[in-house]
């Protein structure tokens, strides 16, 4: 019923042999990398992240508190709006940099941004945050959400060709919406 903080350590752990990978895949790719790379200058791009660092952590703040305050006024549970507004609120950005790499035609980028997000979001985030202190677990409310987790992880596997189509997109958002009903009838 609850991440331990060895439970955080080993999927730290995870997180690292999943970085490292990653990490030596991308070094065999460098001459793309260096093309992307020589349009910027270094330091500018230092500057931006490190703003655009602090002000994800200022928005973080506000999400948090602005999402408590709605569960609390609308008398819902603070799984269900975790799972919903602060959901879709902090996947704003991902989804801004997939649309806007797919009309750059990157869908390469598009795909990775997702990817990587979650994997972030689910080693490293759930890591730290466990090993700073155990995190109590509603085994009810995840299993309702990595069961449609799975099958949306699934349902994105690419076909032969290698190409998501429309349909299957549209297909998607139908099966976040029945996830989304599927939360408001359990009503934790």
């Amino acid at each position: 019923g609850r991440l331990s903080r060895l439970d955080g350590l080993l999927l730290l752990l995870t997180f690292i042999v999943w970085l490292v990978y990653t990490i030596n895949t991308a070094r065999k790719q460098r001459s793309a990398t260096e093309k992307v790379l020589a349009e910027r200058r270094e330091w500018l791009a230092l500057v931006e992240s490190g703003a655009g660092l602090v002000l994800l952590v200022i928005a973080g703040r506000l999400i948090v508190t602005g999402a408590t305050g709605i569960a609390v006024v609308l008398g819902l549970h603070e799984f269900i709006i975790g799972a919903t507004i602060v959901a879709v609120g902090t996947s704003v950005p991902e989804l801004a940099t997939a649309v806007v790499a797919k009309l750059r035609g990157h869908d390469e980028v598009s795909l990775g941004t997702i990817i990587g997000s979650n994997i972030f979001n689910g080693l490293l985030i759930i890591s730290v945050a466990a090993i700073i202190t155990p995190i109590a677990v509603n085994w009810q409310e995840t299993a309702v959400a990595l069961l449609f987790g799975l099958v949306a992880v699934v349902m994105v596997y690419p076909p032969r060709s290698g190409l998501i189509s429309r349909w299957r997109g549209f297909l998607l958002l139908g099966f976040y919406g029945s996830y989304l009903a599927t939360l408001l009838l359990i009503g934790f």
